[in-house]
């Protein structure tokens, strides 16, 4: 980890200095810890060194992820859910980072980052050749509709776990971006020419954020800078 000008870094037990060179970028900002970057397997062991050293922190915000680690990506939602934290969104947080991100006992978008710019991305599980892992999407869907606390619309979870692109995503936006449609959802293949997908992908009318239970609440959450 790298430190920063002006930010509260953190030092964590020692064997941390070994272990989270292989796991997300950390910042704390008590109450705030900030993962951002790749999930690369020792997230959850950092995330709970960092609370054993810092026991105010209450909340994970989930900054900038294309995901990574699968399992890790449960794992340490389900501490997140195990400790009682709260999650928010700063920017992306796509696939293995959109797990941990359901973890959170409440979860919200922040104002940490514009908007339009702030979503969490689901899709299904995939081989280092990038086909998709049938046999585990029934977990994955199960996993899922759980830690929605029960409100994820079965039949949109079943579209995005099984898209055969691993760059294509269900992305939940807040409602209040426009160009998304009415419930801010885009269901897209991961055909679609990046720049456009706001024209080319789907836009299923199955419930927003809140309604599928990937957000508990559409209040935005403000971040201190």
């Amino acid at each position: 980890m790298t430190a920063r000008p002006g930010r509260w870094w953190c030092s964590l037990a020692a064997w941390c200095l070994i272990s989270c060179a292989y796991a997300m970028d950390v910042e704390i900002r008590e109450p705030f810890i900030f993962l951002s970057g790749k999930v690369t397997g020792n997230e959850q062991r950092t995330l709970q060194a960092a609370i054993e050293e810092h026991p105010g922190i209450t909340t994970v915000v989930l900054k900038n992820s294309s995901g990574g680690d699968a399992r890790a990506g449960y794992a340490t939602g389900e501490y997140i859910r195990e400790k009682g934290l709260a999650t928010l969104l700063s920017g992306y947080c796509r696939s293995s980072c959109s797990r941990m991100f359901l973890g959170g006992k409440t979860r919200a978008y922040s104002d940490d980052q514009p908007l339009d710019k702030t979503a969490v991305a689901f899709h299904g599980n995939y081989a280092q050749d990038g086909s998709l892992q049938q046999a585990r999407m029934p977990a994955l869907k199960a996993w899922i509709i759980k830690y929605s606390d029960g409100k994820a619309n079965p039949e949109l979870v079943e579209q995005w776990v099984n898209l055969p692109n691993r760059n294509g995503f269900a992305y939940f936006y807040h409602p209040q971006v426009p160009g998304i449609g009415p419930e801010g959802v885009m269901l897209c293949q991961g055909s679609e020419d990046a720049k456009l997908r706001k024209e080319l992908c789907a836009k299923p009318q199955q419930g927003d954020a809140l309604a599928n239970g990937i957000v508990t609440t559409l209040e935005i959450t403000k971040i201190p800078r």
